[in-house]
Formats: C-alpha cells, structure tokens, sequence
C-alpha cells in the first residue's frame, strides 16, 4: 500500500503550490485537511485530486472555499459543467467530491456550501 503525501510533497503539484503562496490560509487549510481525513480517503491520487481541484477553486476567487456564497460556489459549478465536453464530466465531480472532503474536514455540513447532488449513472445508459 503506499503511503500518504506529506503536504510538503503534495506542493510540487503545481496547482497547489501556487495556491498555497497566493491564497491567504491555503496551507494550513491543506495541512488540516489532510491530517484529519488521513484515515478516510484510502488513496493517495484521491487525495491529490481533490486536493488540485479545491486550489484551482482558491485560485479562481482569491480566497478559501469556505469563505464563498451560495452563488460563487453555483457560478464556478455551472463554469465547470459548461467546460466539460465529456460525458462524466469528471473534473465537475472532483471539484464538488473535494469540497465536500474539505467540509468534512473543518466539521462544517455539505449545506454550508450548497453543494449539488451527484446522480451516479449506470453505464448501460449511455449506450
């Protein structure tokens, strides 16, 4: 099994580093986010990629995640959805899975940031 990240190593990512010098609070917001999901998320890449898509989201206003309104957090969604060009829409999904790990995280409920629902599809139906 491999063994998790250190923060300090998830900053080689590019993503994250920029967003740990330029976001007031990022890194710590990291640094807590990891150590109290360390047993919840089993994979490391789960890990990184939820942590990527909550720093594009930090970049993107300037400011935490948790510090954004209802209507942010919808527009930036409703960016990502248009963006998608496949199916999954994969870095939508990241994107709401890795707030929602950093809701977690900071003891705040999935309503604090207005989260969509994620409807799970069966791949039978886009035959």
């Amino acid at each position: 099994m491999m063994t998790k990240k250190s923060v300090t190593e998830l900053r080689f990512n590019k993503i994250l580093d920029q967003a740990c010098r330029e976001v007031e609070g990022f890194e710590a917001l990291l640094l807590q986010v990891s150590t109290t999901l360390a047993c919840l998320v089993e994979a490391e890449k789960t890990f990184e990629n939820y942590s990527r898509h909550v720093a594009a989201m930090a970049l993107h206003f300037h400011c935490l995640p948790t510090e954004l309104d209802e209507e942010q957090i919808r527009e930036y969604l409703f960016q990502l959805q248009q963006r998608s060009k496949t199916p999954s829409q994969t870095y939508f999904k990241h994107t709401v899975y890795g707030l929602r790990f950093l809701l977690k995280a900071e003891g705040l409920p999935y309503s604090f940031l207005h989260l969509p629902a994620i409807k799970k599809i069966k791949n039978s139906q886009w035959c």
